[in-house]
């Protein structure tokens, strides 16, 4: 029985090739579209390299000019002769993209083929555990959905391409007159001074203080925020249920004291502002999952299909030292670095920001200014060596008690330093200190 060949389709492949030769203005939406290994042939793969190469570099994309580029490797691809029979394959540019959705789609089966292959080899071996295998079929078939392929290196020129996207939608935000990049926390001084403008895509940030503080208040503040944006989120929550956690955010929206609300004691005007902030937090996409003793492999793929299915912008995780070690048996301080690791790469690779809020040890409570600093990062320095971003909660000696500082401890990609806010513990609500005119209702 004949071996049965890799699915492909090389006139396919010539065409899409062929048309961005032709229309240079096509070369930009295929880079969308397909990666190099996209591609079956192996010279194909090289000469779509050669023309992203080009078309960096901002000049004519044409025979003459990739000829030049490949000349070092023209004998390897099938010579002068193969180039002309790609120009010769689209007579007109305009079904390109066409052309590119089979190369990719035929691309992406050949990866799958690939893929169970590996995993019935794993699971054959039986060396994996069976849930770490499924957690690599999922990372891979995510990785396939959003990319087009699965792993693999990428050649740079995507990543120029990507990059420059990326600046363009900057620049144009910014001279549209909106300044919130990422998912804005609400603060202003926050967002403009330490954040760039709010949480950013493949970024850890982590949110400390000590029990009772405000680091939970604080995250469903931010969560608020960020559905006000039209940012879908996801909050994992390992300590207070969903019904807790949604109480609280309808107090903060309405205003309403928690404390009455839990006794019962509220007025029939109060019980219409907790309607009308539920009908309004109903609509919004915010999901919620507060089952216990969650890993992180439940929490990745809850993460990776809510990516797939609601463009998931933000995720929280209360509280980092609460979710569930892969081995129950290792040190204490390697379960939880190993728990910042993962949440780390999770946010590189769904391209979200990751909000993990974390508690400190008691070393700050025996100081003279009783001020937490990194080091009192609970059970793992790890936290702060993974962390984008570290925040850490402190309600000073010398201010009123509904001051709290919020201490930037670090940044990977910007200032450190502090900034004052305003928190109506009843209502659980934070205002910025400074511009009173702004807060998070």
């Amino acid at each position: 029985m004949p071996e049965r060949q890799p699915p492909h389709n090389l006139d396919a492949e010539r065409s899409v090739l062929g048309s961005m030769l032709r229309d240079n203005g096509v070369i930009a939406d295929v880079a969308q579209t397909v990666r190099d290994d996209s591609f079956y042939k192996d010279a194909h793969q090289r000469i779509y390299r050669g023309i992203l190469a080009l078309h960096e570099q901002g000049g004519p994309v044409d025979l003459v000019t990739l000829a030049e580029q490949l000349k070092g490797q023209i004998a390897d691809i099938g010579g002068y002769k193969l180039l002309a029979e790609l120009w010769d394959a689209a007579p007109s540019a305009g079904n390109a993209m066409y052309y590119a959705g089979i190369v990719r789609d035929h691309g992406v089966r050949r990866a799958l083929i690939h893929l169970g292959g590996q995993l019935a080899r794993d699971a054959h071996d039986g060396v994996a555990q069976a849930a770490e295998l499924v957690s690599q079929a999922e990372r891979a078939v995510f990785e396939m959905a959003t990319m087009g392929s699965a792993g693999g290196a990428v050649h740079v020129s995507s990543i120029i391409q990507e990059l420059y996207d990326r600046i363009d939608a900057r620049v144009v935000a910014r001279r549209s007159g909106v300044v919130e990049m990422g998912a804005p926390t609400g603060l202003i001084d926050l967002d403009s001074q330490y954040l760039g403008g709010g949480f950013q895509d493949g970024e850890l940030t982590v949110i400390a203080a000590r029990p009772s503080v405000g680091k939970t208040s604080l995250a469903l503040n931010i969560v608020r925020h960020s559905l006000k944006c039209e940012l879908s989120v996801f909050f994992v929550s390992l300590e207070q249920t969903r019904e807790e956690l949604v109480e609280r955010m309808l107090c903060s929206a309405s205003g309403v004291d928690g404390q009455r609300l839990r006794k019962g004691v509220v007025k029939q005007e109060e019980v219409d502002k907790l309607i009308t902030a539920g009908g309004v937090l109903s609509g919004t996409p915010l999901f919620i999952d507060d089952q216990p003793s969650q890993t992180m492999l439940r929490i990745a793929s809850n993460a990776r299909r809510l990516k797939l299915r609601n463009a998931l912008r933000l995720m929280v995780v209360d509280y980092l030292q609460l979710v569930e070690p892969s081995d129950p048996h290792a040190q204490r301080n390697e379960q939880v670095a190993e728990v910042s690791r993962r949440l780390k790469q999770l946010a590189n690779e769904l391209r979200i920001p990751i909000v993990a809020l974390a508690q400190l040890n008691r070393s700050s409570e025996y100081r003279s200014d009783s001020k937490p600093k990194l080091s009192d990062l609970r059970e793992s320095g790890a936290i702060e060596a993974d962390a984008d971003v570290v925040i850490l909660l402190h309600r000073p000696p010398d201010k009123e008690e509904s001051v709290l500082e919020l201490i930037v401890a670090k940044q990977r990609n910007g200032p450190t330093g502090s900034v004052m806010t305003v928190f109506n513990r009843a209502a659980g609500k934070f205002e910025n200190l400074a511009h009173n005119d702004g807060d998070f209702s």
